[in-house]
């Protein structure tokens, strides 16, 4: 299925189902939660109500970020960046993710009870979170306003520290295709990937090496910059993934940070870990991924030496972008319309 054709949307049409036997009453269960799961479309004001600090992202946005991930949840990490984008500079933020985290079931035991359902036993596990967290990823992306989800539905094999178990098993052709397509049309400045340290799940360090490839294959002029963001920042560095010289970055420490810290532009005493942790929140079926609130303050980011000089000059001005205010991103986007 095209890129187009899973494209993110706030409501996944619901599993058929016959009546009687256990399935049944599972996959009613699902439709029921999914039911009562607030919508923050039904609280959206009319497009021309003012907003004091909002601003709608624009087809001419001069920030344009796309975002690829491995699983739902993994948004999370740049999650303070996002937001300033989205919310106050009105860019545009897209995100693919390659799988639906039906792995993830280890730590899904607080869940079952939030949603009645029997989330921590690999097969009922794998089979109900595809679906859940999904939704999770919709709500946590509504919050982060970002604009569309791409999903490739690719088989999360588990937790794993190698890169190899993903190659096995995804569809790579595809998932270069639909990579392809997308940074051709999509006129994105900035590629936001996790940083594939040899420490990081399997999935990332697979999703970082597979997307630096096809940037590769692209125009010089044509690409944007490829960045790695990470929560916490390696000890002794990080220079390139062992045995993916793709994954070779810049410097070995972080080009720049963003600090969570930092007063929102609506109120000067609150800060980006709000909404941070309102983002971690709707990931309720990962319990351990919940101890992460409000423990990581920075988002740090290396720039991938795939960019290139163009997309090593495209990250220096979304940089200086990302330290404008409100209302010299718009004049910016009105220079370029």
């Amino acid at each position: 299925m095209s890129v187009q054709a899973k494209k993110g949307i706030s409501v996944f049409p619901r599993l058929r189902h016959r009546h009687g036997g256990e399935r049944d009453r599972t996959v009613r269960t699902i439709a029921a939660n999914a039911a009562l799961w607030p919508d923050a479309t039904a609280f959206a004001l009319p497009d021309d109500s003012p907003s004091p600090h909002d601003s709608k992202p624009a087809e001419n946005s001069p920030i344009k970020v796309l975002l690829v991930n491995a699983h739902p949840d993994d948004e999370s990490e740049s999650a303070g960046v996002v937001y300033r984008i989205s919310h106050e500079l009105g860019g545009t933020v897209d995100q693919v993710v390659i799988t639906n985290g039906e792995g993830g079931y280890q730590y899904s035991a607080p869940a079952e009870a939030f949603y009645r359902l029997p989330l921590t036993n690999p097969t009922d596990g794998r089979q109900l979170l595809s679906q859940i967290r999904r939704e999770e990823l919709m709500r946590s992306s509504r919050i982060l306003g970002i604009r569309d989800n791409y999903f490739l539905d690719q088989t999360d094999t588990g937790a794993t520290l190698r890169a190899e178990d993903a190659f096995d098993v995804w569809d790579v052709a595809r998932i270069r295709q639909e990579l392809r397509t997308l940074l051709e049309f999509g006129g994105y400045n900035v590629i936001l990937l996790l940083l594939p340290t040899a420490k990081t799940h399997g999935h990332h360090q697979t999703v970082a090496a597979i997307t630096l490839d096809v940037l590769n294959d692209m125009a010089p002029e044509d690409r944007p910059a490829a960045v790695g963001v990470q929560t916490t920042s390696p000890a002794e560095g990080f220079s390139e993934l062992g045995g993916y010289a793709l994954t070779r970055t810049t410097s070995s420490t972080p080009a720049w940070q963003f600090d969570r810290r930092t007063p929102l532009a609506c109120h000067p005493t609150l800060d980006y870990s709000i909404v941070v942790n309102w983002a971690i929140a709707e990931h309720k079926t990962q319990g351990l991924f919940q101890l992460e609130n409000a423990r990581r303050t920075h988002e740090h980011f290396w720039l991938f030496s795939a960019s290139g000089e163009t997309g090593a000059a495209k990250w220096s001005e979304f940089l200086k972008l990302l330290e404008l205010g409100t209302s010299e991103v718009r004049l910016a986007q009105e220079s370029v319309a």
